[in-house]
């Protein structure tokens, strides 16, 4: 059995009244990126019950759950070790809504006359037809393929729809959208976008009395935001490891996998870069930070006044920067990766030209905001040093220690990649949505 088929066997069995919205031909024997779908009749609890149930009784996890909307919400759901990007997002609406269309189609509309398709409910014919016009508006964004599709359900009873299409939009926008389909002319929406849009406006403000505005108004205020800010749909990660450990290989080939699972990935170096290197402000002969170092001991350090000033410049990147970038971009839903990071302060203050005591950057840790996820990455000395002969053996044995040591007193988790590659990438992408999924599931109700 096809995998949706058997989700949407545990959907139908669960009771649920709900109404896929569109791209569900290419169903059950094709997954695509999203399935929109409406629902009716059912809390946040009964969704978040319905996906724990798909995902374990189909061996998935769930990675995400976001709350877009007025009852408005996605899932993620993904193998717990893809191999490749592997997307399936469950978005549930209790009604077609949109900035500046407010309760445009309410989920009755569609689900009170849905037919069953396969194995999962889609819209009436005319409702599909009607919800075309009124999506292709509200995002508008007409192309040839959907006037097509517009032509194909106009077909099956011209004379019928088009009663009811002039019940709906009226006459005049009736005959734009039949000559838009007669001509197959996407200029003709656009030209006539203005009656479109004004037609819609009028569609949202009938579905959308004092009480419903209202209420839209109170889930944002007192549910989707609070979820957006204090459950952060995004995480940061962070890699340590001596040089020739692979940490780069690794971040390259965990990207694919693990990138169905979250809106976008972004990647940094060291610190979040809300300045340039301190280097790069000098007016004479600036100096640009390179991301990778073939002598990381070959420079002589600074004093102790240039070294104390450079790493409070980079500790007030570290401490702004999380604030303007990294919790923006976790609560967009991104995966921030990090190579390197502040705790690689603690290993090899020589490789960063500073002269002063240790102790320094522990005693200003707090600062620092720690990622979800650290990953130490080790292997024998041997094993490192014949990757990359940057360092010596004994300097790679005691930076390996004290990595170590600064895992084990952090919680944080230790990588053995002294394996082949897929073997390593496995492990990382297992580890990251097996937090997500962990982390989703003390959302979930």
């Amino acid at each position: 059995m096809l995998l949706l088929e058997k989700i949407f066997n545990i959907i139908n069995k669960s009771g649920l009244k709900y109404c896929i919205q569109n791209k569900y031909e290419m169903m059950p024997e094709e997954i695509p990126s999203d399935i929109d779908m409406m629902y009716m009749d059912a809390d946040e609890e009964f969704l978040d019950k319905l996906v724990d149930e798909i995902a374990s009784k189909t061996g998935l996890i769930v990675t995400q759950k976001i709350c877009q909307g007025y009852y408005e919400f996605t899932y993620i759901i993904s193998y717990p070790c893809p191999k490749e990007r592997f997307q399936l997002q469950l978005d549930f609406y209790r009604a077609i809504s949109r900035r500046g269309y407010l309760n445009i189609m309410p989920a009755e509309e569609m689900i009170e006359t849905r037919r069953f398709y396969k194995c999962f409910y889609v819209p009436d014919y005319y409702i599909e037809l009607k919800y075309m016009w009124i999506r292709r508006t509200i995002k508008k964004d007409l192309n040839e393929e959907h006037i097509q599709i517009a032509k194909g359900l106009y077909e099956r009873s011209p004379e019928e729809y088009r009663k009811k299409l002039i019940i709906d939009f009226g006459e005049e926008l009736t005959d734009v959208i039949c000559l838009i389909m007669e001509k197959e002319d996407i200029n003709i929406f656009y030209d006539n976008f203005q009656m479109f849009n004004k037609c819609a406006k009028n569609i949202s403000r009938k579905n959308s009395p004092l009480i419903i505005r209202l209420k839209y108004l109170y889930f944002l205020i007192f549910c989707v935001i609070p979820k957006r800010v204090f459950h952060k749909c995004g995480i940061s990660i962070a890699f340590l490891a001596p040089d020739g450990a692979g940490k780069s290989t690794i971040i390259e080939k965990i990207q694919n996998p693990v990138s169905g699972s979250f809106y976008g990935i972004k990647n940094y170096y060291f610190r979040p870069h809300i300045f340039k290197n301190l280097g790069a402000y000098k007016p004479i002969n600036p100096t640009i930070e390179e991301k990778t170092n073939p002598d990381p001991h070959g420079k002589k350090a600074n004093g102790f006044i240039k070294s104390f000033v450079r790493f409070m410049f980079y500790n007030i990147d570290f401490f702004f920067g999380n604030l303007i970038k990294i919790i923006p971009e976790k609560i967009s839903k991104n995966l921030i990766i990090f190579d390197r990071y502040y705790y690689d302060y603690y290993v090899d203050m020589k490789r960063f030209q500073y002269n002063m005591p240790s102790r320094i950057p522990h005693f200003f840790s707090w600062l620092i905001s720690k990622p979800n996820i650290v990953f130490v990455l080790d292997a024998p000395a041997e094993v490192i040093y014949n990757r990359k002969k940057e360092l010596d053996i004994s300097e790679i044995e005691r930076a390996r220690e004290e990595y170590r040591k600064i895992a084990i007193k952090n919680n944080f988790r230790i990588i053995d990649v002294n394996r082949d590659i897929q073997t390593i990438t496995d492990d990382v992408t297992m580890q990251i949505l097996g937090y997500m999924d962990e982390y989703t599931h003390k959302i979930m109700k």
